[in-house]
């Protein structure tokens, strides 16, 4: 089995209603409309179920773990109107999923700019809807995942011992990424690697070492600067603040998508981090997205093939208990 723990979907059923957050079709073109910013086109593969299982079968992907579009990550908005947006989507993402056991399951979306409002939605989505973790930006517009207000929202996915998916929006550094995509090619894992730093310096995976976060793209720069971050704590007082133990022992607690772009990339992530740590992603349906992941994942030149089922499938079936 392949599943794909990286994969964004937005519900056709998300164009019915009057939300602030909603989609419609303007002839061919879909488009995304938000109250806090411009309308913007998605084009229709993010919600077309059709191409997407065609596609799944050409890429060998038997089973998709849906997160909604990283553009739907509704911080800015008042809490309540993107509460009431995130209850739309997750109502659909998880009808998908139910209607199409064999193939999909789905994690919600959650307004964290209320960490009690999201903790709420989370436990509705988990128990009432079936979905399986969520998916959340590195950063809560800005702000660091370190920051004491997420708390409760932490004890909340230990309590329900589900899993978040960190996706990189709101990138460090923008007014100097705006050109040549470099808020995508350069932008994103660096937000990335900011965010796992907060997670391991900041106390939170001390805090709660039962919590359970994947990262996006390979972890974006964080695996390679592991032996710096190492390095630092052991050399200066500031990394020591919250942690007693080395940055090592915490980033041993996170899990990591294989959407790394290059096998050499790829072999020194699972390498490092343990074969163990690594699931198949593909960033589906985007430009950027892996369109042979059973390939990649299979050119790795040291990892056992017991070690690549772990990959492909093993991990995310423990994690998302499938």
């Amino acid at each position: 089995m392949k599943i794909d723990v990286h994969a964004h979907c937005i519900p056709e059923k998300f164009y019915v209603g009057g939300n602030d957050v909603h989609i419609t079709r303007n002839g061919s073109d879909e488009v995304l409309h938000r109250t806090d910013r411009g309308p913007s086109y998605i084009g229709d593969t993010i919600t077309n179920l059709d191409k997407r299982l065609e596609e799944m079968d050409r890429e060998g992907v038997d089973i998709q773990v849906l997160s909604v579009a990283p553009g739907l990550f509704l911080y800015r908005l008042q809490p309540a109107t993107a509460l009431a947006a995130c209850q739309s989507l997750n109502n659909a993402l998880a009808e998908i999923a139910q209607d199409n056991p064999s193939r999909f399951r789905a994690i919600a979306n959650v307004p964290l700019q209320d960490p009690e409002l999201a903790a709420r939605e989370l436990e509705r989505g988990v128990k009432d809807l079936g979905m399986r973790g969520l998916e959340m930006s590195t950063n809560i517009e800005g702000m660091n995942l370190d920051h004491p207000s997420l708390a409760p929202f932490w004890a909340k996915m230990v309590e329900l011992d589900v899993p978040a998916f960190l996706h990189p929006t709101n990138v460090l550094g923008q007014d100097r990424l705006d050109k040549y995509h470099l808020a995508n090619l350069i932008g994103n894992p660096t937000d990335t690697a900011v965010a796992a730093a907060s997670l391991i310096f900041g106390g939170v995976l001390k805090e709660f070492p039962r919590i359970k976060f994947y990262l996006a793209h390979g972890g974006g720069t964080c695996p390679y600067l592991r032996g710096r971050w190492e390095h630092g704590w052991h050399v200066r007082p500031e990394g020591k603040i919250n942690i007693q133990n080395a940055p090592s022992e915490y980033m041993g607690l996170l899990y990591f998508d294989s959407l790394t772009h290059s096998v050499p990339a790829l072999n020194y992530l699972v390498e490092t981090m343990g074969p163990e740590r690594v699931m198949l992603g593909t960033d589906y349906p985007y430009d950027m997205h892996d369109i042979e992941p059973v390939k990649t994942i299979a050119s790795l030149p040291h990892t056992s093939n017991a070690a690549k089922e772990m990959i492909y499938s093993g991990n995310a079936r423990e994690l998302f208990k499938i």
